[in-house]
């Protein structure tokens, strides 16, 4: 048998974490809270003044389950995590494919105005404008 202090319920806490109130309570209150969530046997444990004894393999039992829980724990935050990158790395591919479309859109679009005689002329004429307008920019 080997004892355990008052602090034992932190540790296992996790495998019932309602058992025990949120807040200051006593740490042989909270070890007796836990050990009747977890509906330990009452011949595996014994309650002493500010320890519990607990029959050989119960503390490893308790550590795998522990194991388990927390592996539980992570394995649904590392799924959390995949996903939020996941989502990202997906939006930032729609915002490459959109860039995509309006350049093919653009050069189609290119293609078409080049040979007509309007288009020419509004791009030769173009930057003569903006020199008039910053021009005017300046003056004011």
């Amino acid at each position: 048998s080997s004892g355990i202090n008052a602090e034992w319920p932190l540790r296992p806490g996790i495998l019932a974490p309602k058992a025990i109130p949120q807040g200051f309570m006593d740490g042989m209150k909270a070890t007796q809270l836990l050990v009747e969530a977890l509906q330990l046997e009452s011949n595996s444990y014994r309650m002493g003044h500010s320890k519990i004894f607990l029959r050989a393999g119960i503390i490893g039992y308790l550590e795998d389950l522990r194991d388990q829980r927390v592996k539980t724990v992570l394995i649904g935050f590392q799924t959390l995590a995949r996903g939020w990158l996941a989502r990202k790395r997906f939006r930032k591919l729609l915002d490459m494919r959109v860039g995509v479309m309006v350049a093919q859109r653009s050069t189609r679009q290119y293609f078409v105005l080049r040979k007509w005689q309007w288009w020419r002329l509004f791009t030769k004429v173009k930057p003569l404008l903006s020199v008039s307008r910053q021009e005017e920019e300046i003056k004011e």
